[in-house]
């Protein structure tokens, strides 16, 4: 059986021109089926020294802020971790804390990191807790670290911003009811497929440089 295998499962993303395009023509986001996505082979490592190695980017996660201009504050990390009881992951909490790391990752969709005002509790089919920790800049989509009560942990995308004040004032929901997809089995995951996409829609888009090995492999696999 599979791990929250209760959840809708799905990969929101931007087209890869002449590969995988949008279901809409004019869209920014589609659906697209998570048991379609190419395998991700390299094994991954947990203190990212496969993206510590990558030269800083344009349009990256480092350089993007809120719409109003303002930087978020990642700072809230601590008192994310202050509150909670439970221990969310190792991967998860390196990431944030290295800012250097979100230099070398870049977004077609002028994605943002952005830690919630406050952590939402998660019942019904799986209880835990989901952890807001990146937007678009148009704010259609959101992603967040879902941890259960046994400390396992995946990546959920919604359109809904749950945690952020102003935007979604729930303090609990329950999950079974709620636009939320399982995008990704770990946060480490989530950010390897994250950033290969976007390295692959950049050089299809600007063609300042020829597809690499590992990029073609996984363009590949939409030509079967």
């Amino acid at each position: 059986m599979k791990k929250f295998s209760s959840l809708k499962r799905g990969w929101w993303f931007s087209e890869l021109p002449d590969h995988r395009p949008h279901s809409d023509i004019f869209a920014t986001y589609s659906l697209f089926p998570y048991d379609e996505l190419p395998p991700i082979d390299t094994n991954i490592d947990d203190d990212f020294a496969w993206l510590a190695e990558e030269s800083a980017k344009e349009h990256s996660l480092s350089e993007t802020a809120y719409p109003t201009g303002e930087k978020p504050d990642l700072s809230k990390l601590f008192d994310i971790q202050k509150n909670l009881k439970l221990d969310l992951p190792k991967e998860f909490i390196l990431f944030i804390k290295r800012l250097d790391l979100h230099a070398k990752i870049r977004s077609c969709t002028d994605c943002y990191l952005e830690l919630p005002d406050f952590v939402v509790a998660t019942y019904g089919d799986e209880d835990g807790v989901l952890v807001h920790f990146l937007s678009d800049s148009q704010s259609v989509l959101h992603w967040f670290l879902y941890q259960n009560l046994v400390g396992e942990h995946c990546i959920l995308v919604s359109e809904i911003p749950y945690g952020i004040l102003g935007l979604d004032s729930r303090n609990s929901i329950n999950i079974t009811n709620e636009s939320l997809w399982f995008c990704a089995p770990s946060f480490k995951e989530f950010i390897y497929r994250f950033w290969l996409e976007n390295e692959i829609w950049f050089t299809l888009v600007d063609k300042d440089r020829s597809l690499t090995p590992m990029e073609q492999s996984y363009l590949k696999h939409y030509s079967k």
